[in-house]
């Protein structure tokens, strides 16, 4: 048979598949491979990885990014940017208090967690996927444009801390410390050790994800499985994002867990002067005000009044990647119900100004949120069972129902400081399977981010949208 989820999973192979559905291809058996199979000779022995523990793996390496068309990084990208607003006005509508409390989500993890799960779905439950996460004709293409797009974003944090390096080299200054320039996007896969899972889909996860399946003993060791899912999270976004995964939100029937964790770490490209930074007052939405360190500074910035808000670009070291603030003229509420993909509110400006900018100083950390009501507004409600059986036969040989999204869940956290950004997200697809001083020069334009503002981080060269979303008290810690 032609294998559905196989169909999906190469630009390269489609036209070939489609003609003739070829059994030769890497990526054309339909033969499950089981637990203890480690890639296409029925032989192999499983490899161990995450500090020993087995897995179930391709043997395909990674595809480079050179060797991926840019049609289909930029067709990610589009689906991605478009998925991030619709998730975020989803989750202002769902999450309680979001209109009052500060919210922050990273659908560039949502995306790359969900599209690996797309990866084993078939029928209508890959149809509703696609349609919910905005793959429009980049569906063919999806998982090499996410793997492009994946180390493309690796690659901005290395290249800047070079240039920083050359320059304090060249002018006799201290050497930047390596571990302020982090840009990392990890991806890991936990399945039921009892489960025989697809070796079309473990081509996907190999070459387009660089991981396979960590197996675990969910039905009998669920609790030391989350322990050990949540340590690999916190590693791996340097102990910023923690227990992710709650009690209580696995148990015996879980049967995989998809988990993407970013983290990025950043100095600005102009730092701010810790001198310049003194209190001032922020009004809330309700009218009353708290008085956190603001960060002042007047330099040339990325800059755009669109009518409707202040938006301001803060290059990171490189200037690959940007914070971006939208300060709306009006209420934060009318202003957000506008945002679309493509707003100015998720783009660095390409305009600029001189800019006199005031900035909160804060530090924010979600508490773990799920994303599933969201999800199944958003147009996927038979992943979670819902309206019918969920079709993930391409994960593993089961009957349709018997594997089915049962939630998915998200942390957040992003710090501003003086010296720079750090921002970190994980997300987590749980499948069930039972049930310058101004001198005479121009005058600068005065950006004072005193009351409810919206945030992004986004990636320049490719327009992506890494983290979204408001600030309307900064002086709320959120969650550790």
């Amino acid at each position: 048979m032609c294998h559905r989820s196989l169909l999906r999973s190469s630009a390269l192979l489609l036209p070939l598949l489609l003609a003739a559905c070829d059994a030769s291809s890497p990526r054309a058996s339909d033969d499950p491979v089981a637990p203890g199979d480690a890639g296409p000779s029925p032989d192999a022995e499983p490899t161990a990885d995450a500090g020993g523990i087995p897995i179930a793996e391709s043997k395909l390496a990674r595809t480079p990014a050179s060797a991926v068309p840019i049609a289909s990084l930029d067709g990610a990208v589009a689906a991605n940017n478009a998925f991030a607003l619709d998730l975020y006005s989803q989750a202002r509508a769902k999450l309680p208090g979001a209109a009052s409390s500060n919210v922050l989500t990273s659908p560039l993890s949502a995306s790359l967690a969900l599209t690996m799960t797309y990866a084993g779905a078939n029928g209508q439950t890959a149809t509703q996927m696609a349609t919910a996460l905005h793959y429009g004709s980049a569906a063919a293409t999806i998982f090499e444009g996410q793997n492009s797009l994946s180390q493309a974003l690796a690659s901005r944090a290395p290249a800047a801390l070079a240039a920083d390096q050359q320059t304090a080299s060249e002018s006799g200054q201290p050497a930047p410390a390596p571990t302020d320039y982090q840009m990392q996007i990890v991806n890991s896969v936990w399945g039921e050790q009892t489960y025989a899972w697809e070796k079309p889909f473990l081509d996907v996860l190999a070459s387009d994800y660089g991981t396979g399946v960590y197996l675990q003993d969910f039905v009998g060791e669920f609790a030391q499985a989350r322990i050990t899912i949540n340590n690999w999270v916190s590693t791996e976004t340097a102990d910023k994002i923690n227990d992710l995964l709650p009690l209580g939100s696995l148990d015996s029937s879980t049967a995989m867990v998809l988990v993407n964790a970013v983290h990025l770490k950043m100095p600005w490209a102009s730092p701010f002067t810790a001198s310049q930074t003194a209190p001032a007052t922020f009004t809330r939405v309700d009218g009353s005000t708290v008085s956190p360190p603001f960060m002042n500074q007047t330099a040339t910035y990325p800059y755009v009044d669109d009518g409707k808000a202040q938006i301001v670009g803060l290059p990171l070291s490189g200037g690959q990647l940007a914070l971006v603030v939208a300060l709306p003229h009006g209420d934060l509420a009318t202003y957000e119900a506008g945002l679309a993909a493509g707003t100015d509110a998720v783009a660095e400006p390409t305009g600029t100004a001189l800019v006199q900018l005031a900035l909160p100083k804060f530090s924010f950390t979600s508490a773990t949120f799920s994303l599933a009501t969201a999800l199944q507004a958003m147009g996927m409600p038979l992943a979670f069972n819902q309206g019918g059986p969920a079709d993930f036969s391409g994960l593993a040989p089961v009957a349709p129902g018997k594997l089915h999204i049962s939630d998915v869940l998200q942390k957040a956290m992003v710090a501003v400081q003086e010296n720079g950004v750090e921002a970190a997200a994980a997300t987590a697809v749980i499948l069930d399977g039972a049930s310058g001083s101004t001198g005479s020069g121009p005058v600068p334009v005065p950006v004072v981010v005193n009351r409810p503002f919206v945030l992004s981080i986004v990636d320049v060269p490719t327009g992506a949208v890494l983290f979204v979303g408001h600030i309307v008290d900064p002086t709320n810690l959120g969650s550790p």
